[in-house]
Parts: C-alpha cells; sequence; structure tokens
C-alpha cells in the first residue's frame, strides 16, 4: 500500500481538478442558455411574415394569376444592363400585349438587396424600365406581373450584367 504524504491527505476541494470540471460544465450550460433565451427574446425574425392569416387568403389569388400566364403560354426574355436598365421582350402570348409591367427582384434571403421596376411598352413586344436602385447581380426570385391582366410569371436565376433571361 503506497503511503500518501500529508500534503497530499490535506488538499483543500478547490485545488481538485475533477471538482472544477463537474462545476464548470452544467454552469457553461446555463450560462449558454440564458445567452440563447436573451436572444431569442431580443432580436426579431424577418424571415416570418406578420400576417400569415391574410397572406394564405392572397395564396388563391396568387395561385390564378400564375395558372393564367401558363394557360396563355406567356414567354419572356429579360435582361438587366450595368446602370440597371431592364428590358423585356414577350416573346409568346395569347393576351394582348399590356401597356406596363412590373417586374421585381427578390434577393432569396437579404431585403436590401430587393428591387422593383416599372416597364413601359416602347415598341411592340419590348419594354424598358429603370430598377430604383442599381441591382447588385446574382441570385434572385424574379416576378413579372400584369396588373391589368391579372396574370404572372415567377421565375428564379442568376442575374448578370447583360446577359438575356427567357422564362
Amino acid at each position: 500500500m503506497a503511503v500518501l504524504s500529508m500534503q497530499e491527505q490535506k488538499r483543500p476541494w478547490y485545488r481538485e481538478p475533477y471538482v472544477w470540471l463537474l462545476i464548470g460544465i452544467p454552469s457553461s450550460s446555463v450560462i449558454m442558455g440564458i445567452f440563447f433565451i436573451n436572444l431569442a427574446v431580443s432580436t426579431k425574425d424577418t424571415l416570418v411574415r406578420d400576417n400569415y392569416y391574410k397572406d394564405g387568403l392572397a395564396y388563391n389569388q396568387e395561385l390564378e394569376w400564375d395558372n393564367k400566364a401558363e394557360a396563355n403560354d406567356i414567354k419572356l426574355s429579360l435582361t438587366v444592363s450595368k446602370d440597371s436598365e431592364v428590358r423585356m421582350t414577350i416573346e409568346n402570348s395569347r393576351l394582348a400585349l399590356p401597356n406596363i409591367l412590373q417586374v421585381a427582384f427578390s434577393h432569396p434571403t437579404l431585403k436590401g438587396k430587393d428591387r422593383n421596376a416599372v416597364l413601359q411598352q416602347v415598341d411592340g413586344q419590348t419594354y424598358v424600365g429603370l430598377t430604383e436602385q442599381p441591382i447588385e447581380f446574382g441570385r434572385y426570385y424574379i416576378n413579372v406581373e400584369s396588373p391589368q391582366q391579372a396574370w404572372r410569371v415567377r421565375h428564379v436565376n442568376h442575374v448578370n450584367a447583360g446577359q438575356t433571361l427567357k422564362f
């Protein structure tokens, strides 16, 4: 049997590393829990809509607009220049051409990068307009609407300067 020295036998509890390990793990869990509860309560989630019930009611109307565009075989081509000029051509449509088109570029995660444009018909099937601020090129959800005729075409793509998108 090994004999322990007097100093090792009378060591205080706070000098034992296993005691601090047993105290440290639950303590760090409590501190992290308090931190995350505070974070959840003090910040607002911007991806959650405030009035989801109203959005749910409008969903059927949105589907009607999408179905109308599909039923009338509407095909578009879109080009965005570096100076934020949006040029669109309606390549195919069974409907008469509208005078105005609304285009919304929605960034997947950053609301500050969303851009809108109102396009005026310039000649025949071509529409031209400017966005209110320059577009930072990248991936966007693109919505093209004709409020006069109640149709909408949606598309997801990378928007690059001078590149023509067809949808």
